[in-house]
């Protein structure tokens, strides 16, 4: 089966489809071993994974697609890669999608903030497409996908919430449903907390102001949002916020500075080699080894 199929098929069941984000082929597999069913590749990642550079737009369209193609290609399960605001012109963003869909991903997530440095203030997005100009650019990718690969999904994450409004946003939404967008993602928009009210409340407030229909799959919440939160809001997705690429420099740098200051790093192994082995998928090369190589 296609990996579009199959993540077409995920969401289609019931429940809440969790997409750990993977910043390259070994955490990839590390999400595959553990269970999960799919996982999410940020281009944000990318510049830092790959370029050891700031998160900040600086990646360009073919280090996210090289990078993205060997995410994919690593693992047997579908991957969701975000390619920013598709990398220039409605023109460019048709290209980056068949690329994406060509390279073996199983989706896309277009945001319609352009790329670059966050104000200071949380949230306060510098600069975001204009609804014209962000609708053209998804009727370019929903055109690429019906060329290439109807099963493809395409997510429309809509960052600009903080400076247009809930009821521009509401109008994003229903306008890139009706291009054929199959998932939407009310991202970055102020909760607005009032005394004695719940988050869920106030989102599932949010939803019904939307009329949401069938067609578009939620995933919104505060930091501190579980998979069971996004469950009883009614949503279909979930991307958490922890991403691991920060775990790793943390351990690394407790590494490398032991390694500078001592001379040496002793390990606390939880893991063994043989789990080491098969996430590697040692087991498929040893078979071929003893298969064709004589010994």
């Amino acid at each position: 089966m296609k990996k579009t199929t199959m993540l077409r098929s995920l969401l289609k069941e019931p429940g809440v489809l969790p997409l750990p984000v993977a910043y390259d082929c070994i955490s990839a597999r590390i999400a595959e071993t553990v269970g999960f069913k799919a996982i999410s590749i940020p281009a944000s990642t990318a510049g830092e994974a790959q370029l050891g550079l700031s998160a900040v737009g600086l990646a360009t369209a073919s280090d996210v697609e090289n990078w993205g193609k060997r995410i994919a290609n690593s693992v047997n399960i579908p991957v969701i890669l975000s390619a920013d605001d598709g990398f220039g012109s409605a023109l460019a963003a048709y290209r980056t999608t068949e690329e994406v869909i060509r390279m073996g991903a199983a989706g896309i997530i277009i945001s319609d903030r352009k790329p670059g440095i966050l104000a200071k203030t949380p949230h306060n997005l510098l600069d975001v497409l204009s609804l014209e100009e962000y609708l053209g650019k998804m009727g370019a990718v929903v055109e690429a996908r019906n060329r290439e690969d109807k099963d493809f999904i395409i997510i429309a994450s809509l960052d600009a919430g903080v400076q247009v409004g809930d009821e521009d946003v509401i109008i994003r939404s229903k306008a890139c449903v009706k291009l054929g967008v199959d998932v939407i993602f009310p991202h970055h928009r102020p909760l607005g907390l009032k005394k004695g009210v719940s988050d869920k409340e106030i989102l599932m407030k949010l939803f019904k102001k939307m009329g949401a229909p069938e067609v578009l799959i939620w995933g919104v919440g505060p930091n501190n949002f579980t998979i069971k939160d996004y469950d009883e809001v009614g949503a279909k997705i979930y991307v958490p916020f922890a991403l691991p690429i920060v775990a790793v420099k943390e351990t690394l740098f407790e590494v490398y500075q032991d390694l500078f200051d001592k001379g040496f790093y002793i390990r606390d192994v939880k893991r063994n080699g043989a789990y080491s082995n098969n996430i590697r998928g040692m087991g498929f090369w040893l078979e071929l080894e003893n298969k064709y190589i004589p010994q």
